[in-house]
């Protein structure tokens, strides 16, 4: 048999207080949203990516591209350490680019 919590003679305050003199500070600035946050929000946010003002337009139009072994690789191995999946750290990658050829003043194509 189960005990509910209510029976359960836990001091939980004695724990959390323990637990927050024991736990180190939080790293980074606490954000406290100016709007309803929804569940992609929460996909970024437990993905790794930060919490933005507004919702991140969706992507839509699907590309395809063929990678040679040895960039799909290093591809990859980006993705994992930026703890990324893969389209997610192409379309940075993407985005990286595209921004800095805008502010160098770099023509493409």
């Amino acid at each position: 048999m189960t005990k509910s919590p209510q029976n359960n003679k836990t001091k939980w305050e004695e724990i959390s207080d323990s637990y927050a003199q024991t736990t180190p500070e939080t790293i980074g600035p606490v954000l406290h949203p100016h709007r309803e946050i929804t569940m992609d929000d929460l996909n970024d946010i437990f993905a790794g990516r930060p919490l933005v003002d507004s919702p991140r337009e969706k992507a839509t139009v699907m590309r395809k591209t063929y990678l040679t072994e040895t960039l799909d690789k290093s591809v990859r191995q980006q993705a994992k350490r930026e703890n990324l999946g893969i389209s997610a750290f192409i379309r940075k990658a993407i985005a990286t680019y595209l921004n800095g050829t805008r502010s160098t003043g770099i023509q493409t194509a």
